[in-house]
Order: C-alpha cells, then sequence, then structure tokens
C-alpha cells in the first residue's frame, strides 16, 4: 500500500509539472509572434537600398472627366492662297515646311490675258484724259448757249462711261500688284507675282511649275504656329462642370507622356448634332513639338477634396489587401516596421490618397520609398 500512494503521488506532481510547463510556454507564445510580425531593416541596409522615410502629407484629389480634340491655331494665323486670275505656274521654289514672311513671293503666274488687261487699261487711260477736256470744253459751250444741252450730254455720257472703266481697270491693275505708272508708260508684264499674305509654314501644297490654277482655285496654304489652342469636344452632361478661366490638364498621347496645363477661353455656344459642344482652351506654355492637329486628350478636375496622401511607391498590393509600412521603432542599428492596410485607390501624379484601415496618427513615419521590396521579401520567408 505505500508502494502503491507513493507512485500515485509522483504521477500526480509529474502532471502538474506539465500542466505549468505548458502554461509557461503559452504565455511567452503571443510576444515572439508579434515580434515576428515587425520587419527589421538594418541602418547599413537602409542607406544601401536608398530607402527614404515620409510623412502622409495634405493634398487635393478629385475626380478626372476626359474630352478629346486636336491642336489647331486661330482663323488669322491660317491663310489659303488663291488667285483673282487665272495662269500657269512659271516660277516657284516652295516646299511643303518651307518658312516665309508676309509679303515674300510665293509663286509666279504667266497668261497672254494679263498683256490684254494692261493694254485695255493703257488705252482707255488716254480716251479718259482726252474726253475730260472734251467734256470741259463742251459745259463752256453750252453756259455761253453755243451748244445744245443734248451735244453736251452726249459728251458727258462718254466721259463718265470712260471714267468708269478706267476705274475698274485701275482696280485690276491693282489686284495683279502691278504698278499703274509702269503700266502707263507702256512697260506691260506677261507674268504676275502672288505675296504671301502671312508669316508662317507652307503647310499644303497644291500646285507644281506648268500647272494651270484656275481663278479661286486654292495654290498652298500657310500657317503660323506661334499661338496654338486647344478644340475640344465635350460632351453634354459633363458642361456644367466647365467655366471659362478654369485650368485643365492635357497629353498628346502619340508624342509624350508629359502633362501638359492649359486654361479654357471661349465655351461654344451651340450643342452639335452628336450632343458635344466645341471648347476653346489655351495652353500655358507651347511645347516646340506642339503641331497642328495633333489629337489632344483633356482632363477636367471636379469634386476636388482635400485628403492625405503619401508617395505611389509607398503603397504595395499584397494577397488582395494594400499596405503601406509604417515605423514601429528605431534602434540604434536598425529600423522596425510594421504593416499598416489601407483602402486601394488611384494615383494622381505619382501620388495616392492615404485612407487607412488599420488606426494611425498624424505623426507617423512611413517608408515612402522601397516598400514594395520589404514586403516581397518577408512574405516569402526572407529577413533582412
Amino acid at each position: 500500500m505505500k508502494i502503491t500512494y507513493s507512485i500515485y503521488l509522483f504521477i500526480m506532481l509529474l502532471i502538474a509539472g506539465c500542466n505549468s510547463s505548458e502554461q509557461k510556454t503559452q504565455t511567452t507564445t503571443p510576444n515572439n509572434t508579434e515580434e515576428d510580425e515587425l520587419i527589421k531593416v538594418t541602418k547599413t541596409q537602409f542607406e544601401h537600398a536608398k530607402l527614404k522615410l515620409g510623412k502622409a502629407d495634405s493634398t487635393n484629389f478629385s475626380e478626372k472627366l476626359t474630352a478629346h480634340g486636336t491642336i489647331d491655331v486661330p482663323p488669322k494665323n491660317k491663310a489659303s492662297v488663291s488667285t483673282f486670275f487665272e495662269g500657269y505656274v512659271s516660277n516657284t521654289s516652295l516646299l511643303i515646311g518651307d518658312k516665309v514672311k508676309k509679303g515674300d513671293v510665293l509663286i509666279e503666274l504667266s497668261n497672254p490675258e494679263y498683256l490684254s488687261i494692261q493694254q485695255d487699261y493703257a488705252e482707255n487711260n488716254a480716251q479718259l484724259k482726252y474726253l475730260a477736256s472734251e467734256y470741259q470744253r463742251k459745259k463752256n459751250l453750252l453756259a455761253d448757249k453755243v451748244i445744245s444741252q443734248k451735244v453736251f450730254e452726249e459728251t458727258r455720257s462718254l466721259y463718265k462711261a470712260a471714267q468708269a472703266k478706267d476705274n475698274a481697270l485701275q482696280k485690276k491693275i491693282t489686284l495683279m500688284r502691278l504698278s499703274h505708272k509702269q503700266v502707263l508708260n507702256g512697260n506691260f508684264s506677261e507674268s504676275i507675282k502672288i505675296y504671301a499674305p502671312i508669316s508662317g509654314s507652307i503647310s499644303k501644297m497644291f500646285v507644281s511649275q506648268g500647272s494651270f490654277v484656275a481663278k479661286s482655285a486654292p495654290i498652298m496654304e500657310i500657317i503660323n504656329t506661334e499661338h496654338v489652342h486647344l478644340e475640344l469636344k465635350v460632351f453634354e452632361k459633363d458642361i456644367k462642370y466647365l467655366s471659362e478661366g478654369q485650368t485643365i490638364e492635357f497629353q498628346i498621347p502619340e508624342v509624350s507622356d508629359s502633362i501638359h496645363k492649359a486654361y479654357i477661353r471661349l465655351i461654344g455656344a451651340e450643342i452639335e448634332s452628336d450632343r458635344s459642344i466645341k471648347v476653346h482652351a489655351h495652353p500655358e506654355n507651347e511645347a516646340n513639338y506642339f503641331k497642328v492637329g495633333m489629337f489632344v486628350k483633356a482632363m477636367f478636375s471636379v469634386n476636388t477634396q482635400k485628403m492625405l496622401s503619401l508617395p505611389e511607391a509607398a503603397f504595395t498590393d499584397l494577397e488582395g489587401k494594400t499596405y503601406v509600412l509604417r515605423l514601429k521603432e528605431t534602434q540604434q542599428d536598425a529600423y522596425y516596421f510594421e504593416k499598416v492596410t489601407v483602402e486601394n485607390s488611384l494615383q494622381h501624379n505619382g501620388i495616392k490618397p492615404f485612407i487607412p484601415i488599420d488606426k494611425t496618427s498624424p505623426e507617423d513615419v512611413f517608408l515612402v520609398k522601397g516598400t514594395f521590396d520589404l514586403l516581397s521579401e518577408s512574405s516569402g520567408g526572407h529577413s533582412h
């Protein structure tokens, strides 16, 4: 009986010791787990990887509406060159892209009809001088009652007709850009010159050496690109968000990802058949590569609100969630970070709204560069 009791007592003490050891293990386990969740980065690693710390800043965020259009120039900066007189191109050396100044000779046209016009002008002008003196003489005779009113009116009619014809022919000579004095002296020209109406670059060319040019037919087009603007089409439902003077952003997608700024100069007064309205905007700064006809994508900001933000590099998507790393502790030789769950959102100009799901403080410091690498390695079982 004494042996049996001793064995029983030994077994009870052994069970109690096991329970005590198990309780100690359970008590220390949470502390070890919390330490394991922290991501350690030595200061040497931090500097070598060029990581960066920062706080959340206050930034204006807004929804973006888009519109499309093209780059254009004002009507006064675009000219279609034509002529009032048909003829054959006798001289031209211009190519598309050539720059010209207002008043430069663009082409020369030749036509025998030009000689006929000049001849008619010279002959009629000589006849006009005779009829003018005859008219004055008959007027004096009528005053002295030497001739009848009928004879005077006949002379007066011939004089006025010649005067009208002279005015018409004189205007033709002016349109031909010829010198009246040279024509009246008998110096006729079988060619006329077409001059540039504005300064700019040749954008289109419709003629070549020897080709025939009809009256009012386009010869070439000149565009002055010293000032360009945006011609945008905005849908009817979005008009309420626009106002003159409003700042917008735009891109030239086929050329560059750069974002430029412009301001709305004019808003059209009529809705077009596709339920859109034209919006005229001026770029704040005109890049060298802006060319007439380029496709433009414009962005309008609506519903602007101020929110906390962090650089886009501070956010990382992992296993269906979005995280940032908050600095938990700084020691002499290392930094310790913890994951903070945040809402995913769209970036704007390299920053994103900081909308934490976990509790945070305005004084919190975050890793703003290198987050993806740290979280990727820590989730893969690697230590820093």
